[in-house]
This record gives C-alpha cells, structure tokens and sequence, in this order.
C-alpha cells in the first residue's frame, strides 16, 4: 500500500499570492472578464470617480471657469476578513488512484498531482464557489452564523442604493414577459454607456434559461429546438451568472480593466496566509488553513440599471 506523507507547511509571499489570487479569479463574474479586481488593499482603497459639466460657454478674450463644475469624489473597497478551514485525514487517500502516482513536490502544473496539490486545488473549487454567490448577494446585515455576512456583493448594494436606477413593479421573469423586462432595463441604462461595448446584462442561469426558451418561442425570428440561445440582447451580451438570484437583471458596464463598473477588492500579498499543516504534533489529522479579505463596490450608481423583485 503506498505511503503518503505531507509535510507541514505554510505557504506565505508569492506562493501564498498565487492560490489567493486564483481562488478569487476562478469564479465566474471575475473569470468572465466582467469585473476589476483591485489587489493589496491594505484598509481601503478608493474607486477614483471623477466627473466634469459646465465646461462649454461663450467665447470671450479673457474666459472665466466658475461656470465649470468638476468632481472628484470616489466609492471604497474595504476588505473583510473571513477564514476558509478544513480537517482531513491523510490515509484517507491512501486507496486513492492517483496515490500510486504522487509527484515529489507541491507546487506543480502536471497531472498527476501531489496530494497536497489535490487538496488545495478542491478548496479552492468550494471557495470559487462561495465567492460566486457571494460577490453579488452577500449581506453584511445578515446575523450570525451565516457566512454570507462578510461583506455587501453587487446586487445586494445595488437593491439598497437609491441612485441605481431600478425598474419599477417588477415581477417574476417567464418565457413571456423576459423580452419586455429585458427592454425595460435598457430603457433605464443612462444614454452615456446604452452603446459602450462592455454594457452587458447580469443575470441567473434560470434567466437565461428563460431567454433562450423564448427566442424558440418567437415565430420566424427565433432559434429552433436543436441550437442554444444566444445570449444577447437588443445587441448587447447576456452574462448567465452562478450566484446571481432568480428574477434579477443588472445591467452594467463590466471588464477586467479599471473602465469597468464593477469592482472587487483584496489583499493576497499582506493579509491572505494559507496554511497545510498537522493539527497537532500526537495526531494523525491536517487541516488546510486560508485568511482572506474580500469587498466589492461599483464606480457609478447611475451607470447600472436593475430589475430585481
């Protein structure tokens, strides 16, 4: 039978970095291209906004700026702590198919993987996925023992801000209604991004299931049984979104460059530690440790638009 052995370790500096980063990177609004991630916040960090009007006036030989109005003014990333905890037992591999295979060393790019490599790598799945539904719905009014407390994600900031423009009565989303409820939220997109190219629409996979059902719907126009939807609107991207809540659109301008929207915010370098260790020197069981701060925020309120009942 093959033995497995797993030193004690703890991962700081540029390895730590790299699995933090990741476990941020690999959920899908972020992995997607569809929000900024704002790295080595050590407190705070503000998203730089700043806005000019009344810039246009008569021509005169000697022009005065009072008329001008120019803003400058920002919204804050303020990471939270939480902590990502596990307890495992080695030998539970041991009948494992890959055990028979283990590279020598942790960190590496080649299956097949060391144990510790396999354990890490699973987390951080788990992790992609709390952080999938977290980013946008977390609520930091939600009481103990949740862990979706940490921190505000998007929608949920969204819902309470009442400079984001919001459609009116909404209701549930069906094969029926999604079209009108799509045009409704572009009707409420600001005429300044309704053409940018990165406005996008936010929604749920039940939603897009939705939208693709209708368009088979739609006479003449529509898509046949045997081909998917297409995820697009009034010629602008549908985003389906693990984590996004049912009958809920946001649309918003979103990239992985700083011209986007939505942003997420952290500190991998200073504050995220993960450790791989022996729970203690007479036992036979390891845990695997990671400290995260996470926070997300938006630029603009008037530059979303959301539908959510």
């Amino acid at each position: 039978m093959p033995t497995l052995t797993i030193s004690d370790t703890t991962y700081a500096g540029e390895a730590a970095s790299a699995f933090i980063v990741k476990s941020v990177l690999g959920n899908e609004l972020v992995q997607g291209g569809h929000a900024y991630v704002q790295d080595g916040i050590k407190k705070t960090h503000t998203i730089p906004r700043f806005t000019v009007d009344g810039i246009i006036q008569d021509r005169v030989p000697t022009p005065s700026s009072s008329v001008a109005n120019m803003v400058v003014s920002g919204r804050s990333l303020t990471p939270a702590d939480y902590m990502v905890y596990a307890e495992f037992n080695p030998r539970d591999f041991e009948q494992h198919w890959l055990a028979t295979q283990l590279n020598p060393t942790l960190i590496d790019r080649r299956l097949p993987a060391t144990v510790e490599s396999v354990i890490i790598q699973e987390v951080l799945k788990q992790h992609n996925k709390y952080l999938g539904v977290g980013l946008l719905t977390n609520d930091t009014t939600i009481a103990a023992p949740s862990t979706r407390r940490y921190f505000d994600g998007l929608i949920t900031r969204a819902k309470r801000d009442a400079a984001v423009p919001k459609v009116s009565s909404p209701v549930a989303l069906t094969i029926t209604n999604i079209g009108d409820q799509f045009q409704a939220v572009l009707d409420k997109v600001a005429p300044d991004i309704l053409y940018d190219p990165a406005l996008k629409f936010f929604v749920s996979y039940k939603t897009a299931q939705a939208w693709e059902q209708y368009q088979r719907t739609v006479l003449y126009k529509g898509v046949d049984m045997t081909a998917a939807g297409i995820m697009r609107f009034a010629g602008r991207t549908i985003v389906p979104l693990f984590g996004m809540p049912d009958d809920c659109i946001l649309a918003g301008k979103g990239s992985l460059d700083m011209q986007s929207n939505l942003w997420v915010g952290m500190n991998s370098i200073d504050d995220a530690t993960l450790q791989l260790a022996r729970v203690q020197n007479n036992s036979e069981l390891y845990f695997i440790k990671m400290l995260m701060k996470v926070d997300t925020n938006y630029g603009f309120s008037e530059e979303l638009a959301l539908y959510a009942v």
